[in-house]
């Protein structure tokens, strides 16, 4: 059996920002913080007292948020701010390639540093993605930012960088977003490809920043629908043929379903939860059963099934994934609806509507994470009209 992709327009939203973002960080002269490679040294964060480390536990609930990198400068502060006042101490931001260094000679940190500034102030632990290469880092003829790299020491080298004027702030790093998707790695999936930028990557980041954990790519929750996308269990299996067993120190993956409950889906041979189930029977046999499985994305849309099932499917996976003995920590995607008039299912993932009154899913949330110790957390959601920041 195939299917498409279960969540695209997302992705396309998130694109689209990264082009932007990319095209005018790369645009007349250098901008502040932008730096030439050889440069490199003085961004030696190095002071490890403001590390915020994650707890790599399956009751550890973060927040992933891709639309802060479409924030202004001026707005980034207060929502992290109000995500530290729910209680998040754990958070999943992007740092596009294409974004930090444009130029193959220039890194520009300004757009990513108010990110991570921005969570290290709140005392976050960050969960940084590594993707989205700028055009020169391409093969000719190919897209940039959902394009794969023409090099894979080159990505080496950004790791490397990214890792180096980071450290002592992020915990960790997730190289590439979805890479069994064409959406995310064009022109189509390719795990040996895949493999060979964690076999570059890994070692570049634990030079620059030894305390790091590095993650794979999150895994779309994804069948065969060729030359698109690629079953997440066949991927992690090519992976391990090509030889990724030791550039990794956990296996990322995104349980989306839109239409079934997480703990749901035993019935259905192509569920996340059996999908995992595979990952993990993979991930046995070839001796990695002291590495865990982050769930480095899952959310569900209100337009899809309406407020109180939202929260009702956030409590469902939420309690199950604590249950699994090789879970590691959850992060919720996302903080904001884009369009809560929309029916798009990809506009209506937040915890917050998008006029900043609450969701019933953020008493969920916040309450799974007021109880990080306790292996099943159950709610009953009521309405609320708390509001965020505009």
């Amino acid at each position: 059996m195939t299917r498409a992709p279960r969540h695209t327009l997302r992705r396309v939203w998130v694109l689209a920002v990264l082009a932007v973002t990319a095209l005018a960080a790369g645009c007349g002269s250098k901008a502040p913080g932008q730096q030439p490679v050889a440069d490199l040294g003085a961004y030696d964060a190095g002071a490890e007292s403001a590390l915020v480390r994650i707890d790599p536990t399956a009751t550890t609930v973060g927040l992933a948020d891709s639309d802060l990198l479409g924030l202004s400068a001026d707005e980034v502060g207060p929502t992290v701010a109000r995500m530290r006042a729910d209680g998040v101490t754990d958070v999943r931001i992007l740092i596009p390639w294409a974004a930090v260094q444009p130029t193959q000679g220039t890194y520009d940190w300004a757009l990513v540093d108010r990110l991570v500034e921005s969570a290290v102030a709140q005392r976050m632990s960050v969960l940084a993605t590594l993707n989205s290469p700028p055009e020169w880092a391409v093969p000719p003829g190919e897209p940039a930012i959902h394009g794969r790299p023409a090099s894979a020491e080159a990505f080496g080298t950004f790791a490397a960088a990214v890792a180096q004027h980071f450290r002592g702030k992020v915990s960790a790093y997730e190289i590439w977003n979805e890479p069994n998707a064409a959406v995310f790695y064009s022109p189509k999936p390719n795990p040996a490809q895949f493999v060979d930028l964690l076999k570059a990557a890994y070692p570049a980041i634990k030079r620059a920043d030894p305390a790091a954990l590095v993650v794979t790519g999150g895994l779309g929750p994804i069948v065969d629908f060729a030359p698109i996308t690629m079953d997440a269990v066949k991927f992690v299996r090519a992976m391990y043929e090509a030889g990724a067993k030791d550039y990794f120190d956990a296996i990322g993956y995104h349980p989306y379903q839109y239409t079934m409950k997480f703990s749901e889906g035993g019935y259905h041979p192509d569920s996340p939860i059996n999908q995992l189930a595979g990952i993990r029977t993979l991930m046995l046999a070839n001796g990695d059963g002291d590495k865990k499985i982050w769930a480095t994305e899952y959310g569900e849309p209100s337009s899809v099934v309406g407020e109180l099932s939202q929260a009702e499917y956030l409590d469902d996976m939420l309690g199950k994934w604590r249950l699994l003995p090789y879970a590691g920590p959850v992060y919720v995607y996302t903080m904001r609806d884009r369009d809560s008039a929309s029916s798009h299912g990809d506009d209506t993932l937040g915890l917050y509507r998008s006029d900043g009154t609450a969701k019933p899913a953020l008493q969920v949330f916040t309450s799974y994470i007021a109880n990080h110790g306790t292996p099943v957390r159950q709610v009953n959601p009521v309405s609320a009209g708390d509001s965020a920041p505009r």
